[in-house]
């Protein structure tokens, strides 16, 4: 079973890779979910589309250590470059990126306290981490 909301287009300009079973994680995707009313972005679903997974190389557990985002350009992002590529699909969110790309130090240091965030996002939410 496969719970990626596939947009309207035939391909979505960016996909976003997310843990579906994160508590944390689901407060933050569904609210911007909501607001990706043009469709712009395929949310996959990590933990119930493993075929999606495998199509676009990654592993499991890659996407359990960090966001992933697969760009309009077909390029692989993670960590805070991805959420960029997602957040400028998104009204409200697209005034974010440029603030972060372009304000001296903001994107290592928002990228440095979302390392933090992910190592300790697992055990947060009452999971172990992911060995392979």
């Amino acid at each position: 079973m496969t719970t990626s909301t596939q947009p309207n287009n035939a391909t979505s300009k960016v996909t976003c890779f997310h843990d579906g079973e994160c508590p944390l994680c689901n407060l933050e995707i569904n609210a911007m979910k909501k607001l990706d009313k043009e469709g712009n972005i395929n949310w996959v679903d990590i933990s119930s589309d493993k075929e999606a997974l495998a199509k676009a190389g990654l592993t499991y557990k890659q996407t359990m250590d960090r966001m992933h985002v697969i760009d309009e350009n077909q390029q692989l992002q993670t960590g805070v470059l991805g959420f960029l590529h997602i957040w400028k699909q998104l009204p409200y969110y697209r005034r974010l990126a440029p603030i972060v790309e372009n304000v001296p130090l903001l994107l290592p240091v928002l990228e440095f306290f979302y390392r933090i965030f992910a190592h300790y996002r697992l055990p947060m939410t009452g999971k172990k981490r992911i060995k392979e």
